[in-house]
């Protein structure tokens, strides 16, 4: 046998497993369902809210800057507000709308592009379509002001609205806020109830024009006048 015809052999196989092993997402099949919210969270469990759930998801991943926000809106979406997202939604039918196939798309096309989404936030954009895409919220999601403390009431809000865009080696603005340290440091500066109250002269948080809900503003300011206990 001529070795260049053992070679062949040898690396037919190898090349079957590599294409055996890529799968193409099918999206006929619907992912599971996102993981059920804590016993503070006061409204339909069976319900994924825009606001509270899918906003802060694509906030943290597709409109960032130099993506997808008002100041950027690279190819001419803008993805920091319902008005800008429903445009690429179907609402009832996830597997045809662009929103969610863009998540499986190949390298080249798929966004976000460098940090694709896990399978909870597809999940997530997927039950909110196929629930009829509502521009909803749960205003009393989270508002347990008992026990106020950095880890149980801060960090869950800051991890779901803001670690998104003020997070990894490039933060936004080159503010950080991945750590107790950094949201102590950004709260002691004042900059961090002026932006989420909108205050005059400081950039408002999160993007779009949303505001946290009232309970939420406020668990931010209960903290800060414990002391801000971790």
């Amino acid at each position: 046998m001529k070795l260049s015809s053992l070679k062949a052999l040898i690396i037919l196989p190898a090349v079957l497993v590599i294409f055996s092993c890529h799968h193409v997402a099918d999206l006929s099949v619907p992912p599971p369902r996102p993981p059920l919210p804590g016993p503070e969270f006061k409204c339909s469990l069976d319900t994924v809210y825009f606001r509270n759930s899918v906003l802060p998801v694509i906030l943290s991943g597709c409109a960032k800057t130099g993506c997808h926000d008002e100041a950027t809106h690279k190819s001419n979406k803008v993805l920091d507000n319902y008005a800008g997202i429903i445009k690429l939604v179907k609402p009832f039918d996830p597997q045809n709308s662009e929103l969610y196939k863009v998540l499986f798309a190949g390298s080249q096309q798929r966004m976000p592009p460098s940090t694709p989404f896990n399978m909870s936030q597809k999940s997530i954009i997927y039950w909110w379509i196929a629930q009829g895409a509502f521009n909803n919220k749960c205003d009393s999601a989270g508002c347990d002001s008992s026990s106020v403390t950095y880890n149980t009431s801060i960090n869950p809000i800051v991890a779901n609205w803001c670690v998104g865009c003020h997070g990894g080696s490039s933060p936004a603005y080159s503010l950080s806020l991945q750590t107790y340290s950094d949201v102590v440091a950004c709260a002691n500066s004042n900059r961090l109830m002026g932006a989420l109250r909108h205050e005059t002269g400081f950039y408002p948080m999160p993007k779009g024009g949303e505001f946290l809900s009232p309970c939420e503003i406020n668990l931010f300011q209960i903290w800060i006048n414990l002391g801000k206990p971790q």
